[in-house]
């Protein structure tokens, strides 16, 4: 059993003896999904003195359940080695990167720093080609951009001239397969945040076109067109967990980073959504959670009363507005509110390891295709959360 297979089972088996505590649908009920599973920790978030936010509050989480904190011992690997033929440190002139923005740009080099050197490469899902164009530049190898927005290759193209880059576009639906002659004409292919199904694609195009080397991040793992997800390895095949895109959802679901005001609003809207929530449920005699579509965030100033009336217009139920009044319930929707970011702080302590599962899933697919498989970080995470880097190459038959 190789390394990967043993830390996939131990992370599986933790996943899913905990389920409950992360693997709910946070709306859909108005009380915790597991309090009489776990007693103990139900109680920790009933208390109205410890603060979600405060570093006592996970302390009181461990001390009642310690093999929650199992997870750390999972999913915090090193990074990467750095390729040896690279360095992290660039002396590259300042109209390669003119119209980056400072981040990206940041990430791109983290990214080709530990992307080995290769003969020739194919960009998947490339968008202007800004990864190529920095391959392209720093090994003088030729680069072929896929994308399937045709503005964007074109844009891509022009850029490619300008620098006199030996990068060239076409324009591809990968996912009807229009990516695989150049993934069989190319001696590396390289992804960074290739979303969903997009990055499944060139894993399992690449193994069937005998690529021989590939340097994958992947991301957004939620984006795919399957309702529950499917396992790539034959071990994750096994496994007993049956993840929804929700699930998937939860893999890449970071707490919250935006500034004052985008909170605020957030949590304004989510505390009338759910007031409402509690409302239509009382006005219709139904228990259950009725989805609302997105608002325009200046309606949101405009108070509970008048979001609900928007509500109300939009699922048809105006007719039930004068039988039962709005009235108390926004100070509900504000218990609630309170509740699911406690339910939401306990379900991310398995956010790192649901990622890191689906990471070695990946790994493992590859392994079992004839791959030497390395994965870990290619950068810190305040420079982007979705550092994951899958790097992989072919190992030689033996004779």
């Amino acid at each position: 059993m190789t390394s990967f297979q043993q830390r996939f089972q131990s992370l599986d088996t933790w996943l899913k003896t905990h389920t409950q505590l992360w693997q709910f649908d946070t709306f859909a009920r108005l009380d915790n999904p597991w309090k009489h599973t776990y007693p103990e920790l139900a109680s920790v978030l009933e208390r109205e003195n410890l603060e979600i936010d405060s570093e006592a509050f996970y302390v009181e989480v461990f001390r009642v359940r310690p093999d929650l904190k199992a997870e750390l011992n999972f999913s915090k690997p090193d990074l990467l080695d750095q390729s040896p033929q690279r360095t992290l440190t660039y002396d590259v002139p300042s109209y390669v990167s003119a119209g980056i923005k400072g981040r990206k740009w940041a990430q791109i080099q983290a990214f080709v720093a530990y992307t080995p050197k290769a003969n020739s490469y194919v960009e998947w899902c490339a968008g202007k080609g800004h990864l190529g164009k920095l391959l392209a530049f720093q090994d003088s190898k030729p680069v072929h951009s896929l994308e399937w927005q045709k503005t964007l290759c074109e844009a891509g193209e022009q850029e490619a001239k300008r620098l006199k880059l030996p990068q060239s576009f076409t324009h591809a639906d990968v996912l009807k397969g229009e990516g695989r002659p150049a993934l069989a004409n190319a001696h590396c292919a390289v992804a960074l945040h290739a979303c969903g199904d997009l990055h499944r694609e060139l894993i399992q195009q690449a193994i069937v076109a005998n690529t021989g080397k590939l340097c994958i991040s992947p991301c957004c793992y939620h984006l795919t067109k399957d309702e529950f997800y499917r396992p790539l390895s034959q071990l994750a095949q096994q496994s007993q967990l049956n993840l929804r895109q929700a699930d998937l959802k939860l893999a890449v679901k970071e707490v919250a980073t935006a500034g004052a005001r985008e909170q605020r609003l957030k949590q304004l809207e989510l505390t009338y959504r759910l007031g409402f929530d509690a409302w239509q449920r009382t006005a219709r005699q139904q228990d259950d959670y009725l989805p609302v579509p997105s608002i325009q965030k200046a309606i949101l100033n405009q108070g509970f009363d008048t979001f609900c009336h928007w509500a109300a217009e939009q699922k048809s139920l105006t007719d039930l507005i004068g039988k039962t009044s709005f009235e108390d319930f926004e100070s509900i929707g504000q218990t609630r509110y309170q509740q699911i970011q406690k339910l939401e702080a306990i379900s991310q302590l398995f956010r790192p390891a649901l990622e890191y599962w689906l990471v070695l899933d990946r790994a493992m697919c590859l392994e079992e295709n004839g791959y030497k498989v390395e994965i870990g970080k290619f950068c810190e995470k305040n420079l982007t959360p979705r550092n994951w880097m899958i790097r992989a190459e072919r190992k030689q038959k033996e004779q």
